[in-house]
């Protein structure tokens, strides 16, 4: 996930030219240089959601937030998005040891909701991999929080030694299960940082009869031949779809055209 320090940088700028500026950015990380394996200019994805953020809060009304691995809520931009209020915040974190600590960071705040689980491809458990004794050697901003996966190699792929890893058994429900117990009608910005299985998340986004306006994901450890498919997906359901080298976000088209238009 987006590390904090520029999260508000879109917020000085007169919507305008935080439009034009996006609208540029998009143009210059189209998904055809993906598929025709041109060079990718690099991009601030950070700066992208800034931007989203900063029309959201311009427009005003209740801004529908979901975020599949919230991990601790700290070191994240949206942290002051939606302690500002205007905001309905479902924050979603399979981990206890992070989750308690999700807790601690938004304790007392009205607009938020907390949901211990593991988004899946069916309600139930799920086995979570973590580092061991991560619930009593965690605290904010331990990085070993941010590694819980369903992929045990993924853990081992950053260096955590097998004998170093535990599984977990948690909760696990579907992402459109869960959006109808909690009777979200739409949501404006879905954000997901599963390690390993963002992609999954993203299908089952597409396959709801509202999909998200905008959807935010970690697309760095996923390897082409997942990756691709995923850039293919959201293009083919009007999506625009830019990224750096770590995170993907893809604005569905019919969005920026009302903001093109002025529309709220």
């Amino acid at each position: 996930m987006y590390k904090a320090g520029a999260g508000d940088i879109g917020f000085i700028l007169p919507m305008r030219l935080r439009i034009i500026r996006f609208i540029q950015w998009l143009m210059t990380m189209t998904p055809y240089e993906i598929r025709n394996r041109r060079k990718i200019l690099p991009a601030n994805s950070l700066y992208a959601l800034s931007l989203i953020l900063a029309y959201y809060r311009a427009r005003g009304g209740t801004t529908t937030i979901m975020q599949v691995g919230a991990c601790d809520g700290a070191d994240d931009p949206l942290v002051q998005f939606i302690l500002a209020g205007g905001t309905r915040s479902v924050l979603i974190e399979p981990n206890p040891a992070a989750f308690a600590l999700l807790q601690k960071s938004y304790e007392g705040v009205p607009n938020v909701t907390l949901i211990q689980t593991a988004i899946g491809d069916k309600d139930g458990e799920a086995y979570l991999y973590r580092v061991r004794d991560s619930a009593s050697r965690s605290t904010k901003l331990s990085p070993i929080l941010g590694l819980s996966s369903f992929d045990r190699t993924h853990l081992i792929r950053y260096g955590i030694p097998a004998d170093q890893i535990e599984r977990i058994t948690v909760p696990c429900r579907t992402l459109a299960g869960l959006v109808a117990e909690l009777g979200l009608p739409q949501i404006d910005l879905l954000l997901i940082d599963t390690e390993g299985f963002d992609a999954e998340v993203v299908r089952m986004a597409l396959a709801m009869p509202v999909r998200p306006s905008c959807i935010e994901c970690e697309h760095s450890h996923l390897p082409p031949k997942v990756r691709m498919p995923m850039f293919a997906a959201l293009e083919a359901e009007g999506y625009l779809i830019g990224h750096d080298t770590w995170n993907m976000v893809a604005l569905q088209k019919k969005v920026l055209e009302e903001w093109q238009a002025g529309k709220k």
